[in-house]
C-alpha cells in the first residue's frame, strides 16, 4: 500500500497569513507570520489563553513582548519580577506603573494595596464588597465536597468580621491586618468581640447576623470554623504581606480611565503559602474594574475611560486556585473593558482546576495559542479541535496469473495527530483564531527581534 506524499505542514502554514486583523501597529501580538516576516496581532474583543510548559518561552514569546508594546492598561501576573525589571522602564512611557513586590525580588520599591480602603460603613454593597474578599481568601480545593461547609462557615465569619473592622475602626486600622488580629485573640476576648458584633446595628445588621450565626454553633463545630478561617488567613502573619495591604497607592479602577501597569511580583518558591494574596488582588480588580463600569453608564465620565480594554496577563494561572471573580470575568465580563490572558502548563490544569466549567475558557478564548506541547492529553484535544483533511492512497493487489490492479481509495486524516503536535519545532506555535482554522506560526523572542530593540532593558542571562 502506498501513501500520498503528506502536504499537512505547508496546508497549515498556508493559512497563517490570515490571522492578521486590523493595523500593523493595533492589537496584542501572538506570533510572526512565517511567510512574511510580519508580526501578527490580535484587536478583537475576545479573550485569549496560552497553554505551553515551563521554559517553553511565554514570558520570551507572549507576555513580554505585549507588556513592551501594548499600549493599553495592563495587570500582570510576574513570578519573578523579570517581567518588571525588562519591562518596567517601556511602561513607564505608556502611564504609571506600580509594582506590588512584598517579597522585593524585583529589585524596584513595592507599592501597596489595600483591600478594605474602597469599603465605606454607609454603602449598600458593603456585604457583597466584605463576600468577595471571602471569596478570594478562602480556597475550595477541587472536588472536595467534605470542606464545602467548613469553607462557607469560614467565609460567614470573615466577612462579619471585616465588615465590623470597616464600619468600628479607626481608618489606619482598617487591613486585613487587623482582621487577622480579630481572629487570633484568646477565647475570652474573642468572645467579648463577638458580643459586641452583635450589638452592632452597622451594614444593615449583617455584622450583628454573623455573629449570631457563629455564637449559635456548638462549641466543636464553632472550635472547626474557627480553625478554619485561621487556615486559609494565616498568610496575614507575614510583615512583607501586611505592609504590602497597609495603604492603597492606586486604585484599581484607575485603569480603566488612563493607562496603568500593574505588576503582581510573588516568587514561584512562595506561591504555596502566599497564592491567596494573588487571588485577593486579582479578584478585587476584576470587580472594582466592573464597578467602575456599572457606575459610568449613562454618567458624565463615562466618554473619559479608555477605548481598549485592560488586560490581565495572568502568568501561573493555576495558582490562582479556582476563582469564581475570574471565571465570572471570562464568561460575562468581556463588555466591561476587560480581556482576560490566562497562560497555563497544558489542559490538565485548567481542567483540574474547573472541572466541566473548563469548557468556559476554551469557548470565551478568541485566541487559543499552544507551544512546546509535550504531554498527550493537551496534543489529542488539539488534534481534536483541529479536524480531518481527505488524504488519497493507492493499493495495489496482485493474483497468481493475473497482471497487477490499482485502486485509489480516500481516508480522512487528522491535520495534526497528537504525536505531530508534539513534535513541532521549537520555534513553531499553534494558533487558532476564533472562526478561521489552525494554523502554524513563529513564536517571538523579544531579545532578539528587531521590532523590539531599544525597548528593555537587557537582563545578565
Amino acid at each position: 500500500m502506498r501513501r500520498a506524499p503528506c502536504v499537512l505542514a505547508h496546508v497549515i502554514l498556508a493559512v497563517t497569513i490570515q490571522l492578521v486583523k486590523g493595523q500593523d501597529d493595533a492589537g496584542l501580538l501572538i506570533g510572526r507570520n512565517p511567510h512574511t516576516g510580519r508580526l501578527l496581532r490580535y484587536d478583537g474583543p475576545a479573550h485569549l489563553i496560552t497553554l505551553a510548559p515551563t521554559r517553553a518561552g511565554k514570558g520570551v514569546g507572549t507576555v513580554i513582548p505585549n507588556l513592551l508594546s501594548a499600549e493599553r492598561s495592563v495587570l500582570v501576573i510576574d513570578p519573578k519580577g523579570e517581567n518588571a525589571r525588562i519591562a518596567g522602564e517601556a511602561r513607564q512611557r505608556f502611564g504609571t506603573v506600580h509594582v506590588l513586590d512584598p517579597f522585593e525580588v524585583s529589585g524596584m520599591p513595592s507599592a501597596a494595596y489595600n483591600p478594605l480602603d474602597r469599603l465605606t460603613p454607609d454603602s449598600l454593597d458593603l456585604g457583597e464588597d466584605a463576600a468577595s474578599l471571602t471569596e478570594a481568601l478562602v480556597m475550595d480545593p477541587p472536588g472536595q465536597v467534605t470542606e464545602a461547609h467548613w469553607n462557607e462557615e469560614a467565609k460567614a465569619i470573615l466577612g462579619g468580621l471585616i465588615m465590623f473592622c470597616v464600619c468600628h475602626e479607626d481608618h489606619n486600622r482598617r487591613t486585613l491586618a487587623t482582621v487577622r488580629e480579630y481572629l487570633t485573640l484568646p477565647p475570652e476576648k474573642l468572645r467579648a468581640l463577638l458580643e459586641l458584633m452583635q450589638d452592632s446595628d452597622a451594614a444593615g445588621g449583617l455584622i450583628a447576623r454573623a455573629a449570631n450565626r457563629f455564637l449559635g454553633k456548638a462549641d466543636r463545630e464553632a472550635a472547626s470554623v474557627l480553625s478554619n478561617a485561621q487556615r486559609h488567613t494565616h498568610f496575614l502573619d507575614s510583615p512583607r504581606i501586611a505592609k504590602c495591604l497597609a495603604r492603597s497607592d492606586f486604585a484599581f479602577s484607575d485603569l480603566r480611565h488612563r493607562i496603568t501597569s500593574v505588576f503582581l511580583v510573588l516568587p514561584p518558591n512562595r506561591m504555596d503559602a502566599y497564592s491567596r494574596w494573588l487571588r485577593l488582588l486579582v479578584s478585587q480588580a476584576l470587580q472594582d474594574i466592573a464597578r467602575d463600569a456599572e457606575v459610568s453608564v449613562g454618567a458624565q465620565g463615562a466618554s473619559q475611560r479608555l477605548k481598549t480594554p485592560t488586560l490581565f496577563l495572568l502568568d501561573e494561572f493555576a495558582a490562582l486556585g479556582r476563582l469564581e471573580a475570574v471565571e465570572r470575568a471570562m464568561g460575562l465580563m468581556a463588555g466591561y473593558g476587560l480581556q482576560l490572558w490566562p497562560i497555563l502548563q497544558d489542559m490538565s490544569q485548567l481542567k483540574d482546576l474547573y472541572g466541566e466549567r473548563a469548557g468556559t475558557f476554551i469557548a470565551n478564548a478568541g485566541v487559543q495559542q499552544v507551544f512546546g506541547v509535550n504531554d498527550f492529553e493537551t496534543a489529542k484535544w488539539l488534534s481534536q479541535m483541529m479536524g480531518q483533511e481527505t488524504a488519497g492512497f493507492q493499493t495495489d493487489s496482485f493474483k497468481p496469473g493475473d497482471g497487477p490492479s490499482f485502486s485509489n481509495n480516500l481516508t480522512g486524516r487528522d491535520l495534526l495527530t497528537p504525536d505531530e503536535i508534539m513534535q513541532l519545532r521549537p520555534e513553531n506555535q499553534l494558533l487558532r483564531v476564533q472562526g478561521q482554522a489552525t494554523a502554524v506560526a513563529q513564536k517571538l523572542r523579544y531579545y532578539a527581534d528587531p521590532e523590539f530593540k531599544g525597548l528593555f532593558v537587557p537582563q545578565d542571562q
